[in-house]
This record gives C-alpha cells, sequence and structure tokens, in this order.
C-alpha cells in the first residue's frame, strides 16, 4: 500500500467529519446489529420492518408497504412472498377493488414478530443507552429536520431549519 500524502489525510478527515458520512456509517452499523439479532429467526431487517408496518397498517397494500419500508414495489414483492410462503402473512382481495390484495399478519406472523422485536428493541437500546433522555431527543429533532430538507428534491438550504 503506498503512502498517504498530508493532503489526501486532509481530505480523508473532511470526508470523515460530514454528517452525512457519520450517518451512513451509523446507519450500516444499525442495520448488520439488527440483521444479527433477527438471524435466529431467519428474518431479513427489511422483511421484519415490513412486519411491524404491517402490524400497525393491516390491510394495507404491496405498494403501500413498499413505501412504508422506503424500499421498491419490486423489492417489497419479494419481501412479502417470502413471508407469505413462511405463513407469517396473508393477503386477500379488497373488497372496493378487486385487484389491490391487502396484506394481514398471521397468527404466526404477530407471534414471530413479538419475539424478533424483542432482539431487535435490544440493538435500539444499546445506542440509546449512550444518550441522556434530551440528547435523544434532541437527536429526534435534528434527525428528523434532516429528512426534512432532504424530502423535496428541489428543497432550498436551510429548508428545514426551526428558524427559518
Amino acid at each position: 500500500m503506498g503512502t498517504t500524502s498530508k493532503a489526501d489525510a486532509a481530505r480523508q478527515r473532511e470526508i470523515n467529519d460530514r454528517v452525512s458520512t457519520l450517518l451512513q456509517h451509523a446507519a450500516s452499523m444499525m442495520v448488520a446489529r439488527k440483521a444479527e439479532a433477527l438471524a435466529p429467526f431467519d428474518l431479513t431487517v427489511t422483511q421484519y420492518t415490513a412486519m411491524l408496518m404491517l402490524r400497525c397498517n393491516p390491510g394495507t397494500s404491496s405498494a403501500q408497504l413498499a413505501r412504508l419500508c422506503r424500499v421498491t414495489p419490486q423489492s417489497m414483492s419479494v419481501v412479502t412472498a417470502a413471508l407469505e410462503q413462511r405463513g407469517l402473512a396473508d393477503r386477500a382481495p379488497v373488497a372496493i377493488h378487486a385487484r389491490v390484495l391487502a396484506l394481514t399478519l398471521t397468527r404466526k406472523g404477530n407471534a414471530l414478530l413479538n419475539k424478533a422485536d424483542l432482539a431487535a428493541r435490544s440493538v435500539d437500546a444499546r445506542y440509546e443507552a449512550e444518550f441522556t433522555e434530551d440528547e435523544l431527543a434532541n437527536l429526534r429533532t435534528l434527525l428528523e429536520r434532516a429528512r426534512l430538507a432532504l424530502e423535496d428534491p428541489a428543497g432550498a438550504p436551510g429548508a428545514g431549519r426551526a428558524d427559518t
């Protein structure tokens, strides 16, 4: 491996200090730890997230579930097929629109989600323990502002700030 110049090292420090880099690294580690926690239940993080969303939104369509989980409809179709195959979710036609299929968790799906959620929440508890309640509230506010600032692809800088 070659030597790193001072300029290269400075560039690397600047990249490592970017909020986007820090968020991406934290999110990657959280997903990796949740994947480890969910492995004994033979669930992926996306399957787990879909099951959580179905619990809160029973009767939703696959397209709606994809939006809730922030994945493509194609990815969600693979996820829901796997959940159905394992008997964790069911689809049934919606009375007002025969082509739309409503998804719900089965009893087996709810039972598995109860156990998996305890394991996944232990990951949340691990990093939340690093913050005070005030810091967690502040972090939630800041992350929500960051999300809002990026929600509109053409948004102006500072659009999510509370003082604007």
